[in-house]
């Protein structure tokens, strides 16, 4: 068999040559040997395959997908990386940018895999002296595959258990500069008619609560906002990433905390915002 023909029949699996690619790269170490195990290679392929004509994320066969500059390791215990979240943290990492800062204290509330703390602590160190990561979250399988991959990256990220700022410890309080959070935002009945391999990702990290309120999916941010000033540090940066609905009601509750922006994403949506705390 050629690697065209192993390409053609794994593509009819997966839904396309780019994602076949991606197995094949996976099994064959991005090289096709005429001299290997030909047969070897087409068994993983089409095992992998397999996996994802029968509902599990392509990421999640491959075991790592990327995030920014960082290839992280992914499993059924994590969301999938996202390139909407790619652009929040880079609208976070502006707006950080702007102030005048020797040292930064850094918080990824809901940290999941680690993508965004890990983000944080290779690329802020390259443009201020001393950078301090924290991650939280209150699933410890998701601590456990974060720990992973701050192993695999070479980040210097602390985490800590505990529900949002429960988990960060007290004496940080008041000194809290750049604080990044992609909280479970999709409502329960958003969530039922999800595509099935999205609902193969952990219920928890998708699906939010009741606000007091009385709106769907928003508790996560009332709680976060809430608790917020009692961490911040003046001139501090935080952003949300959220769903298109939930702007208005999530710029309303941010307006006490400082300058609010709406971040618009690659294709033209509401997709979070960025908050401008005064110094």
């Amino acid at each position: 068999m050629t690697f065209a023909e192993l390409l053609a029949e794994v593509s009819r699996s997966v839904g396309g040559q780019p994602q076949a690619r991606w197995v094949l790269d996976e099994v064959t170490n991005s090289a096709w040997s005429p001299s290997g195990d030909a047969s070897a290679v087409a068994s993983a392929a089409r095992m992998m395959a397999s996996q994802v004509s029968s509902g599990r994320p392509l990421q999640y066969a491959l075991g790592h997908w990327a995030f920014r500059h960082l290839d992280l390791l992914v499993d059924e215990r994590v969301l999938i990386p996202r390139p909407e979240t790619e652009y929040v943290v880079e609208r976070a990492f502006q707006a950080l940018r702007k102030g005048s800062r020797s040292s930064t204290t850094c918080v990824d509330l809901g940290t999941g895999s680690g993508a965004i703390a890990c983000a944080m602590a290779t690329e802020l160190r390259g443009a201020i002296a001393e950078v301090t990561v924290l991650g939280i979250d209150v699933s410890q399988d998701a601590l456990d595959v974060a720990a992973l991959n701050i192993a695999r990256t070479g980040a210097r990220v602390e985490l800590h258990r505990g529900s949002w700022w429960e988990g960060v410890p007290v004496e940080l309080e008041g000194s809290v500069d750049l604080v990044i959070a992609n909280p479970p935002y999709v409502t329960e009945e958003e969530y039922e008619v999800l595509d099935a391999t999205v609902r193969r990702e952990p219920k928890v990290a998708l699906v939010g609560a009741i606000s007091s309120e009385g709106i769907a999916g928003f508790s996560p941010y009332e709680v976060i906002v809430g608790d917020a000033p009692r961490f911040l540090a003046p001139g501090a940066v935080l952003a949300f990433e959220c769903a298109p609905s939930q702007v208005g009601p999530l710029r309303a509750l941010c307006e006490g905390l400082g300058e609010v922006t709406t971040i618009v994403d690659l294709a033209g949506r509401d997709r979070g915002v960025v908050v401008e705390c005064p110094w």
